[in-house]
């Protein structure tokens, strides 16, 4: 998917004999590559700041290959996968729990990294869908500087210092009190939600010599959230926690170059809930430690990685309970995953093609070898002034699963590993794109189709873990899939004003043994368009996004029944009904009192406050004796914010 992201971005002009061929310079916000876009985080500012934040992955989420963000959401889904299909990353290092809860902060503090780099598919990693890797710092060296921005939600700062002539150091932190103001709005059906984070990020670079770069770079995250579920008279609270450090090595030879790493990496989640005096307590885990290697020498690129990793897959137990309600915890797995891959590209006139061959091998927890060959071309013709067409060709590995009984952006979605649960998944994908430059705009537009084997479907709740009849293999949906559709997209690079619009329509479809024929995987929108726009009035900027989008699929229930004294339904066919359609409009004035150094940012979040349908819960009203399947809003309507920010 090749699509600009929109920038006051300037043009260059390559004169050869009587042709002329015109693009945008590559210090605007995003720059197009092979499949994705890179995007400068420096410019963010350049697009519209909702909530007085700009966040890298908030935006990712108007691509047209990408599904919407709702609130309560934070999933990426790419071209019809899974969100545990995806590989992010910061400096190519997975980070596993990317998003905190409500989807309106990453954990990615954009004024640390340098760019973002989103590709529709993790050509060298066991993924089957796409990946984003945040690019760590480039050159700390100069002067001291620093990023400030205060909100009514978050703070966050980011100051870089020299450590003499060859090294530097970043720091940056950011601590949420959306409480604090905000507690009215963060309600679930009336029910209040108590919630915060803190995220901290540490690089140093050291460059000891023209060829050599070493750089160190350290994450610690956390968030807290305390909250109930009315229905049924309980209440949660939840901790979870990032964790990373790495050490990379990058060496340059002649025309090669050779870059290392080894890392650390982990994401803990704890939730508890407490129902009629029962407390219930669910933990899981995932830790990785590895080493990474790549080596490039003109058309010539290879690397290896392997990883160790260790998995507490979502371990319920009661902790205080009047009744003993069994065992219901798994066991931890442990597994090691190798890859090594080689790619070559060729380039003729205008025609191109670059292949790759990967292979990977893993072993599971239980002992068994499991491995896969994945083939890899993309095959491009270069129209010139009628644009470019690629097409692409390849099958993917995946060894590594996440599920969980939600998607609504709560830490209850848990990692665990091929083996126990299920063999590898696969994919076989064919992907057509087009891309056509004419003066300051930009059309785009892909197809794709892919073969999904062995995926996976999650259909417990904390209603098993409370009754004590949980167990994670009988929760497990086990089956095949298959996803298809179109991205169209218009963009506009350069001016004053500056933005895109989008539109896709796709297909995501599962098949399992135990319903008939197919049916739509949890997180499908068959249509979505998205805009984004931003205006420069010199010391006035202007923003406005919008998403439209069909509503995600769920299981209704026919009718229900009681059985001693609990609730019984006879459910439907599986993702049989639909949520109403998402809209929001979210809109954002930026005021310089010194131009790109600081200002004021005013955002109105959701501004036609539209009460969107999040998920259909089972409910019961206790003056009347009945039951009732409702909709349920996160209650975020129409949420104003100010935030100041300053550059030195």
């Amino acid at each position: 998917m090749l699509l600009p992201l929109g920038a006051a971005a300037q043009t260059d002009s390559l004169y050869l004999d009587a042709t002329v061929f015109t693009a945008p310079r590559p210090d605007a916000v995003a720059v197009p590559s092979a499949g994705g876009i890179k995007v400068e985080l420096s410019r963010l500012k350049t697009l519209p700041s909702i909530l007085g934040n700009a966040d890298p992955l908030s935006y990712a989420h108007y691509l047209p290959s990408m599904s919407a963000q709702t609130e309560l959401d934070a999933g990426i889904h790419i071209q019809g996968n899974d969100s545990q299909h995806n590989l992010v990353s910061a400096g190519g290092v997975p980070i596993y729990g990317a998003s905190h809860l409500l989807g309106l902060f990453s954990v990615f503090n954009a004024a640390h990294y340098s760019q973002m780099d989103y590709r529709t598919w993790a050509r060298e990693a066991n993924r089957l869908g796409g990946a984003i890797d945040m690019t760590l710092p480039r050159e700390l060296t100069g002067k001291t500087s620093g990023e400030f921005q205060l909100g009514l939600m978050a703070a966050q700062g980011s100051i870089t210092a020299p450590v003499g002539s060859k090294a530097g150091v970043r720091l940056s932190a950011r601590r949420s009190f959306m409480n604090l103001l905000y507690g009215k709005f963060l309600t679930m059906n009336g029910v209040a939600i108590k919630y915060g984070f803190t995220d901290l990020n540490l690089t140093g670079v050291w460059n000891p010599g023209s060829g050599d770069s070493i750089t160190a770079d350290f994450y610690l995250g956390g968030d807290n959230a305390k909250g109930g579920y009315g229905a049924f008279s309980m209440d949660a609270d939840a901790t979870w926690k990032n964790a990373m450090g790495a050490l990379h090595w990058k060496h340059s030879f002649g025309s090669s170059q050779l870059q290392q790493s080894v890392y650390y990496t982990s994401y803990h989640l704890d939730v508890n809930a407490f129902l009629n005096q029962t407390e219930a307590r669910v933990p899981s885990y995932i830790k990785t430690a590895g080493y990474k290697a790549r080596f490039t020498r003109g058309a010539l690129s290879a690397g290896a990685e392997s990883a160790l990793h260790k998995v507490q897959p979502q371990s319920p137990s009661i902790i205080d309970g009047s009744i003993d309600l069994g065992d219901m915890s798994e066991p931890v797995q442990k597994g090691w995953e190798s890859t090594m891959w080689g790619r070559y590209r060729l380039a003729a006139g205008p025609f191109s093609a670059e292949a790759q061959l990967k292979g990977s091998l893993f072993r599971s927890s239980e002992g068994q070898w499991m491995n896969g060959l994945d083939p890899d071309i993309v095959l491009g013709w270069n129209f010139y002034r009628a644009g470019q067409v690629a097409l692409r060709l390849g099958t993917q590995h995946q060894y590594l699963f996440r599920t969980g009984m939600s998607d609504i952006g709560l830490p209850t979605e848990f990692w665990m590993l091929a083996g126990r649960y299920g063999d590898a998944q696969t994919a076989s994908s064919a992907g057509l794109s087009y891309k056509l430059d004419f003066g300051a705009y930009t059309f785009a537009a892909d197809a794709y189709y892919r073969l999904l084997g062995n995926q996976i479907e999650y259909r417990g709740s904390f209603m098993d873990i409370a009754t004590g009849t949980y167990s994670l293999g009988k929760v497990l949906l086990h089956g095949n899939g298959r996803a298809y559709g179109v991205n169209l997209s218009l963009s506009k690079v350069s001016g004053a004003f500056t933005g895109w619009i989008a539109y896709a329509w796709g297909r995501s479809l599962r098949s399992f043994p135990e319903y008939s024929g197919e049916c739509p995987a949890s997180h499908e929108r068959i249509h979505e368009l998205d805009a984004v726009a931003s205006w420069d009035l010199g010391r006035w900027t202007l923003g406005a996004t919008l998403v439209a989008a069909s509503g995600t699929p769920y299981t209704a229930p026919e009718y229900l029944y009681l059985m001693s004294q609990r609730a019984v339904c006879w459910w439907g066919p599986h993702n049989g009904s639909r949520l109403p359609a998402y809209v929001r409009a979210d809109v954002s004035v930026n005021y310089w009192f010194r131009p790109q150094r600081s200002g004021l940012n005013f955002s109105i979040y959701n501004v036609t406050g539209s009460e969107n349908q999040l998920f259909k819960r089972l409910s019961y009203n206790r003056e009347e004796s009945t039951f009732t399947y409702e909709g349920v809003s996160a209650g975020i309507r129409f949420m104003p914010s100010v935030s100041y920010f300053c550059k030195f």
